[in-house]
């Protein structure tokens, strides 16, 4: 935020990124929902773009999208990719753009803290490999597959309260998801090999197969 900037395609015209934001008009409106903390909040966001450059690098003109309404201050991101800036539907696709790189970042963030994904000992790489294949199968199935049918949907329910989240299951729900099912064997006294299931089936029976037959 304390980078100085060219803007408005005007050389001679400079100002911090911090306060940029006060000399581009934000004409354009969108409202969303979010959930935060269990509770839903409508947000009423200001948006508009101008064209920025480095001092250090005048020749090359970049889009800059300023966002007001997420925080106490604007939030702007920089791209390189050709925009209108006077089109709502193009500045409003860079701003989805980065919230879905947010995701991203955030669920690789939960696969490595709630798994200590870089807290395992191993001779190779292919063991490497192979453990981030496993425990990418486990963050796909406890954070899209379990919502695939209203009894797993149930299932979920009960994880979380296992969670013991105090203030409500936020929007991101994957590390209540992953707390919950840390909790829930606790409290049996033998592993699967003494399980038997209604149907007579064995603990073998429901082991995943890892090869094909």
């Amino acid at each position: 935020m304390n980078r100085y900037l060219h803007f408005d395609n005007n050389i001679n015209k400079q100002v911090k990124a911090e306060s940029i934001h006060h000399h581009v008009a934000l004409n354009h409106k969108a409202h969303i929902y979010i959930n935060k903390d269990g509770k839903e909040e409508f947000l009423h966001l200001n948006f508009g773009a101008v064209t920025v450059a480095l001092p250090d690098d005048p020749s090359n003109w970049y889009t800059l999208v300023i966002i007001e309404g997420f925080g106490k201050q604007p939030m702007l991101l920089l791209t390189n990719k050709k925009v209108n800036i006077h089109k709502s539907k193009e500045l409003w696709r860079i701003v989805e753009i980065y919230l879905t790189r947010w995701k991203c970042d955030e669920c690789y963030r939960y696969i490595k803290q709630s798994y200590n994904l870089e807290d395992f000992r191993v001779m190779s790489y292919n063991s490497i490999r192979n453990i981030v294949a496993f425990v990418h199968a486990i963050a796909y199935f406890t954070s899209i597959y379990i919502g695939f049918s209203l009894k797993l949907d149930v299932m979920v329910q009960k994880i979380f309260i296992l969670s013991k989240r105090l203030f409500g299951v936020p929007t991101f729900f994957n590390y209540a998801t992953a707390d919950g099912i840390f909790e829930l064997p606790k409290p049996t006294r033998s592993g699967i090999i003494n399980f038997k299931g209604r149907t007579g089936l064995c603990y073998y029976d429901y082991q995943l197969s890892l090869f094909l037959e």
